[in-house]
């Protein structure tokens, strides 16, 4: 009410003993005199010019009873008054305009249409000192950056103005939407109205308007809003169904905006670009497009629902060109080159088999997969055999004997092109190495390697393969024995589950889950969980200052769905599924002699026991001999600068189930900006990019009336508090600051 009180303390000083004649330039009072009747005064109206005189009587009465009494001529010129003019030429008048009350508050009125500035001081009335303090602070310039956000509640649930006056709708509607979206609404046009005609006049900005408009800006804000990205989806959904030739005839626009809010449109562009791969143009151009989709596009859960799959699509860049092979010339070369780059290549195999991608496209992959991993093959069988010395022997014990403090976690079945997926969040030097491992390739021979001493012997008992450690001299055929045996030649390790908490000791072993005990059918899903649960555990021991080795017993080879597995006979007396045992040389292919028995191993594409896994392992194949050995060094922490909350007063009364945490770095000489995610309400948002500058971010609150909630802000890197401000939701609409 500080306008409406300014205006009382004008008529309270020019009061002497006579009626106040009130001169209302801009209809702003119509509506409010009751105001002033609250306060003592007694209003009177001259609504006809012909009862002027009779309104003077009745003032004058009122005058001699002792009543303050204003008579309000609306917007009619002093100069038509006859009987009034008395009271106007003795100085006892207020005029009252939008320009004199804001000239008063000497609040700066730019280049605003008088229009516009009626309306504004209309929208004004009942707002309090520090409203108009601020808006003088801030310039009336802020009220349209308000007005904006209101345009996109309103987009977002029309239901969001309902409780708006008529003055409020005329100059949100009238004076900016009108002027903002070149649109004739008026205070009596419905919130699903306004909404819907709005929305179509940003939705054309995307490919009408220059980069440089007012209206392609507010597409951009909205395209590239979190907060206001369902209601943006909805309505280009209903945009596209009428407008679905004009955006067709643009698409070209399309292309260039990364983000834009079509699905339909995007669907086309996904598939012109697959259908340019499939028929033989430069795949160059191709993955660089879908690379920028994946880096600027953050529409995928809407595009996926619509098979847009652009991330699985640049997974296939490997196949844009054939790898070269030319560099390998011994096995030592073979595991260099397939650690630098033809494990893409294993990784792509294992993704295509249960990939979203149409059709034709996995065909063509599979296809370019299946010739590649041939020539690989052929140079592997070339140069591998099996039986051969393994760095595998022994690994833990070597690893785990060096000075301070050291941890290794093995994990079964875990491929060399799985770990190369794995990233630690930690700041770590990483050094990726490719080991061939000891065979046969399964979990009893590669475990017991692994947990031996290095000076190994592979035995023959009741028909099986077993490793014995000469070094201590024991038959490593159990768990328990082959962690007796580390722990006999390593004292003090701990020897632990990957989910167990973390031991207080300095030489530490995590082992997963055998991938065998799951079945066969939940494999995708368990190497999901384990790289998460890796990555997880591998952070908290570079925090702990651990150097972290992860390997594997072996790894597996997935057969080609359309082949036939052949059952190799070889009058063995035992076999597993990838290798046999027998007593005769073996005529052909690879094998090795063990206590005058021969293993003799299968080939891609044959089992000697075929029991229809979706995976194998045991033979020769290098995706099952290939084992990674990642070894992850901390490095130490750069001083991380400190992120408050720079709105916190703002944001202990949450009137708007939308709002902005405004994110403040405190930065400093040395050190670098930190990422950070905002955790509130069980939901937790990651901000994009390190808090380098004061940065705003969205955050939706599903709270009820009167609840009290935390806003924290979080290191990303550690969990750690950065700052909080304490909330409390009470939803009634906040106008404009």
């Amino acid at each position: 009410m500080y306008l409406l009180n300014l205006i009382l303390s004008r008529l309270e000083k020019v009061a002497s003993g006579m009626p106040v004649v009130l001169k209302d330039s801009d209809l702003l009072l119509n509506e409010r005199l009751s105001y002033f009747e609250a306060q003592g005064w007694r209003c009177l109206q001259l609504t006809d010019p012909d009862r002027e005189f009779f309104v003077l009587l009745e003032a004058e009465i009122l005058n001699q009873a002792g009543k303050k009494t204003l008579v309000s001529i609306g917007n009619r010129s002093e100069k038509d008054l006859v009987f009034l003019a008395e009271y106007w030429d003795k100085g006892s008048c207020v005029l009252v305009s939008a320009i004199n009350l804001l000239t008063e508050l000497k609040i700066d009125r730019k280049n605003n249409k008088k229009d516009v500035l009626i309306s504004l001081v209309k929208y004004g009335l009942d707002r309090s000192e520090d409203w108009w303090r601020e808006l003088k602070q801030k310039g009336i310039e802020s009220i349209y950056r308000k007005l904006r956000e209101d345009i996109r509640d309103l987009l977002r649930d029309s239901a969001s103005i309902a409780g708006l006056s008529d003055a409020e709708k005329e100059f949100l509607f009238k004076h900016f939407a009108n002027t903002a979206f070149n649109l004739r609404l008026s205070a009596s046009s419905s919130p699903e109205e306004a909404a819907t005609l709005i929305a179509e006049r940003i939705l054309e900005a995307s490919y009408r308007q220059r980069q440089s408009d007012d209206l392609y800006e507010f597409y951009k804000e909205w395209a590239d809003s979190n907060a206001y990205g369902e209601s943006l989806l909805f309505h280009a959904g209903k945009f596209a169904k009428s407008h679905q030739e004009e955006l067709m005839e643009h698409i070209a626009v399309f292309e260039q905006d990364s983000n834009h809010p079509f699905i339909a449109v995007e669907r086309e562009l996904f598939e012109r670009r697959v259908n340019a791969l499939l028929a033989g143009e430069s795949g160059s151009d191709v993955f660089a497009f879908a690379a920028d989709r994946v880096k600027n596009r953050k529409r995928t859960p809407a595009d996926q629902e619509k098979g847009i799959f652009w991330e699985e699509f640049l997974e296939l860049e490997p196949l844009a060109s054939e790898p070269d092979l030319t560099g390998i010339h011994s096995l030592d070369t073979f595991l260099s080159v397939y650690a630098s780059n033809l494990w893409r290549y294993d990784a792509l195999d294992r993704k295509l088999r249960f990939s979203p991608l149409p059709e034709p496209l996995r065909a063509w992959a599979l296809e370019r997969v299946s010739r590649v991993n041939k020539m690989v093959s052929n140079h592997w069988n070339t140069h591998y055999e099996p039986g051969a010395p393994s760095e595998q022997a022994g690994l833990l014990y070597r690893v785990l004997r060096e000075e301070g403090k050291r941890a290794a976690i093995v994990a079964d079945a875990f491929r060399f092109e799985l770990a190369c997926e794995l990233t630690a969040r930690s700041r770590a030097k990483i050094e990726r190495i490719a080991l061939p491992a000891v065979t046969p390739t399964e979990t009893t021979v590669g475990m017991a390697a692994l947990f031996s001493s290095g000076e190994i012997e592979k035995i023959e008992k009741g028909q099986r393969v077993y490793i014995t450690d000469r070094k201590t001299g024991r038959v490593l055929d159990s768990v328990a024995k082959r962690e007796e045996n580390l722990m006999a030649l390593v004292p003090g390790v701990e020897i632990v589950a990957l989910d167990a908490k973390l031991p207080n000791a300095e030489k530490i072993v995590f082992k997963t889950r055998e991938i065998d005990s799951l079945g066969h059918e939940n494999m995708i899903g368990f190497f999901e969980q384990t790289l998460a649960k890796l990555s997880q555990v591998t952070d908290t021991l570079l925090k702990a200052g651990y150097t972290v080795h992860i390997t594997s017993d072996h790894g597996f080879y997935l057969p080609v769905r359309s082949e036939t597995q052949k059952q190799d006979g070889s009058g063995s007396y035992a076999s597993g599924t990838r290798y046999s045992l027998g007593t005769a040389k073996p005529e052909n292919g690879k094998y090795e002699s063990i206590e005058g028995s021969y293993i003799h191993y299968a080939r891609e594409g044959s089992v000697f026991e075929n029991y229809g896994g979706l995976f194998h392992h045991g033979g020769i194949a290098y995706q099952e001999v290939v084992i990674p050995h990642l070894a992850l060094t901390p490095l130490p922490d750069e001083m991380r600068w400190d992120v408050k909350i720079a709105n916190k007063g703002r944001l202990e009364i949450v009137q708007k189930d939308v709002l902005d945490v405004l994110l403040d770095p405190v930065t400093q000489m040395f050190g670098s900006p930190p990422r950070v995610y905002i955790q509130c309400l069980n939901e937790r948002t990651d901000v994009d990019q390190p808090v380098g500058a004061p940065i705003p971010v969205k955050l939706r609150i599903a709270a009820k009336s009167g609840d009290t909630f935390k806003i924290e802000v979080r290191d990303s890197e550690d969990g750690s508090l950065l700052d909080s401000v304490k909330c409390q939701y009470l939803p009634s609409r906040e106008r404009l600051f």
